[in-house]
């Protein structure tokens, strides 16, 4: 079979089904699957992406395999989120993946927080005050209803650069994605006007994005400090507290929806709202835009209904 007529035979391919089969996709790692499925989005049919962590998972404590080290030697893009999320165990994998495509500094790696105001910026990094500190502020800011749009931008410009003859196409779909989120951000907006002034209490800090954007009031957390698992001693203060502010909403994470959680909500009456944090962190929040429709209606139903 001459080369002529292969190369033929996949053009009428193209034209009978639409389908690309010319080009090598680009294969893309992200740290965790909002990364992943804003990669999906964008790059479509161009991109082959893989998501080193689950949306079930504490991505504080992300367990490697094997085949994660594989997939970021060969990946040609590095999606990270930043802010000192992965620092336990992204520098290590990139070192021994090889990998000079998607070291820092490199046009395949990309920071996703880089032009992000972030929140939570702490002013000491004393261990005395929790061993979950991130020092340039709270890295979870895929659950600010903005964050999505900012992080597809920044895989736009990341494709554009690796494979300029797409960027049309990549162009075009990131558009329509945008057509769908400006309709999910006016829906969630509007919402801002119930929620505003509300309280709430959650395990960890992160939700804090998503309460701040709606003027959500987090009374408190669970944990004591950041990182820490919260002593007998600090539950009972907690619930002394809610009981005198008449907070009734415990936000958690599947990983953090313990004993500690349930605890705390047997001796205040209060609800626990167990909402996603990742795409994938329950069932249904399978994109971007259907997890944050998840945390919204999840959290109006406990706090308004």
């Amino acid at each position: 079979m001459t080369m002529r007529f292969l190369t033929s035979c996949l053009a009428l391919l193209f034209v009978l089904t639409g389908t690309r089969v010319d080009a090598q996709k680009l294969s893309v790692v992200a740290t965790i699957p909002d990364l992943a499925d804003l990669a999906r989005a964008v790059g479509g049919e161009r991109v082959e992406v893989t998501s080193i962590a689950k949306g079930t998972m504490n991505v504080h404590a992300v367990p490697l395999k094997p085949s994660t080290l594989i997939a970021v030697s060969r990946a040609d893009l590095f999606l990270q989120m930043g802010l000192s999320l992965e620092h336990a165990y992204v520098p290590g994998l990139l070192r021994r993946s090889r990998n000079a495509r998607i070291q820092p500094g490199a046009a395949g790696f990309v920071n996703c927080s880089e032009g992000w105001d972030p929140l939570d910026v702490p002013e000491s990094l004393s261990r005395s005050r929790g061993t979950d500190l991130h020092p340039l502020g709270n890295p979870h800011f895929n659950l600010d209803p903005r964050g999505g749009m900012h992080i597809a931008d920044r895989i736009l410009e990341a494709l554009v650069r690796l494979d300029p003859d797409e960027a049309q196409y990549y162009r075009g779909r990131h558009a329509r994605w945008r057509k769908s989120y400006e309709a999910s951000y006016a829906r969630w907006t509007k919402l801002s006007e119930r929620l505003r002034g509300q309280k709430l209490v959650a395990y960890h800090r992160d939700f804090n994005y998503f309460l701040s954007f709606h003027g959500i009031e987090l009374v408190d957390t669970l944990e004591a400090k950041p990182g820490v698992p919260p002593k007998p001693n600090d539950l009972l203060r907690l619930v002394e507290r809610m009981q005198a502010e008449e907070v009734s909403v415990i936000l958690t994470a599947l990983w953090s929806n313990n004993k500690s959680v349930r605890f705390v909500a047997e001796k205040t009456g209060a609800t626990i709202v167990e909402a996603p944090t990742m795409v994938g962190g329950v069932p249904g929040a399978d994109s971007w835009l259907k997890m944050m429709d998840q945390l919204h209606d999840a959290v109006v139903l406990a706090l308004l209904d």
